[in-house]
């Protein structure tokens, strides 16, 4: 018995071995063709990865409208919750969408100056710091790097990209609501009779799995949003500065622990232009940092836990592992799709081990 075993691990590792070989020669052979193909998938994933994203945010509003008012077509309940996102979308762009686009690009073009001198002017005043700042001075322009971000081929390929999103987005969004669950019926089909029943109930977790995560995490980096808004307000800065840079934390809350931390650079830097109104004064960054600490201490084990539940059970850090893995793989589109992957593989294999361990206690 150990000797067949022996026999079938061997055997699994040289199947292995030869898969990774294989896949070394094929893409020194045909890396270029790879490429061309990855990029050719990512940019159909890309805005059925958005739509798909939209569509879990909106399933709540659809089944509440569909139970409610007791629509029999889809295609009207779909009308209607295009209707709904539209006027929403509209709202938010007009009363806080327009003024966190001011504010990013009066950041960009006037405040980052202001910034960069606030910051040298600190130091010099500061002699603890001037050694800090010499070796990271460097990293805070962006002039040195302008002519390798920017050039004109890359312009015109993201405007393209951009402009074939925008078209295929709410396609996509369309016939995902309208025909979400047709779609998977039709997937069941082609699959053998024996493990149809597993597929279906996989497919209802997953499904269940991840819109509760979406919902759950939309929901959080709203009330977080929110609360650094608060905050922002409370220490002295402007009421558009503090949406702008509140709705932008928010935001990027959505990948855990580095997200927060990343966003909350942005008040921080711009609090050394304020010194003279904000709280603290020239400390006032160390308050902002401590405030950060607090609120993502309060999102990752009290609101989060209490928005999500225990049945979604994702944790930050399979999150940000997801985020690091699909994203290096698939770029954009892989950060986008990493959690109904990472939702799938994870009710897949909760699936299979609680099927395991009904076996063995039959």
């Amino acid at each position: 018995m150990k000797e067949k075993k022996r026999l079938a691990i061997l055997q699994n590792m040289a199947i292995i071995t030869l898969v990774i070989i294989s896949l070394y020669y094929i893409n020194k052979l045909f890396g270029n063709q790879i490429g061309l193909l990855f990029k050719a998938i990512n940019t159909v994933l890309l805005p059925f990865g958005i739509a798909l994203f939209i569509s879990y945010l909106l399933a709540p509003l659809v089944k509440f409208i569909e139970s409610r008012f007791k629509i029999k077509r889809r295609w009207a309940t779909v009308a209607i919750v295009l209707f709904i996102l539209l006027v929403v979308a509209s709202l938010f762009f007009f009363i806080i969408g327009i003024t966190i686009y001011q504010q990013a690009e009066q950041f960009l073009l006037t405040d980052w100056d202001n910034i960069i001198g606030s910051i040298e002017a600190f130091v010099q005043d500061n002699e603890f710091f001037v050694d800090l700042y010499d070796q990271f001075s460097e990293y805070l322009t962006v002039q040195d790097a302008s002519p390798i971000i920017f050039n004109v081929l890359n312009i015109i390929e993201g405007f393209v990209g951009l402009v074939v999103t925008i078209v295929l987005v709410p396609v996509f969004l369309v016939f995902l609501l309208h025909d979400k669950q047709r779609i998977f019926e039709g997937i069941i089909r082609v699959i053998p009779a024996k493990y149809c029943f597993h597929v279906e109930e996989l497919g209802i977790r997953a499904n269940d799995v991840i819109e509760k995560y979406f919902n759950g995490r939309f929901l959080s980096m709203f009330i977080v949003s929110i609360m650094f808004t608060v905050v922002l307000l409370i220490f002295g800065f402007s009421l558009d500065k503090a949406i702008f840079f509140g709705f932008t934390l928010g935001f990027l809350d959505i990948i855990p622990y580095i997200g927060g931390f990343v966003g909350i650079m942005l008040p921080v830097l711009f609090s050394f232009t304020i010194t003279d109104t904000v709280l603290f004064g020239q400390w006032a960054f160390i308050g902002l940092i401590a405030c950060n600490l607090v609120i993502q201490f309060l999102q990752g084990n009290v609101i989060q836990p209490y928005i999500m539940g225990k049945e979604v059970n994702l944790h930050p850090l399979l999150v940000l592992s997801s985020f690091i893995f699909f994203g290096a793989l698939f770029g954009i589109t892989g950060i986008i799709l990493a959690i109904p992957i990472t939702g799938t593989i994870k009710t897949t294999l909760e699936y299979y081990a609680s099927d395991i361990k009904e076996m063995r206690k039959t």
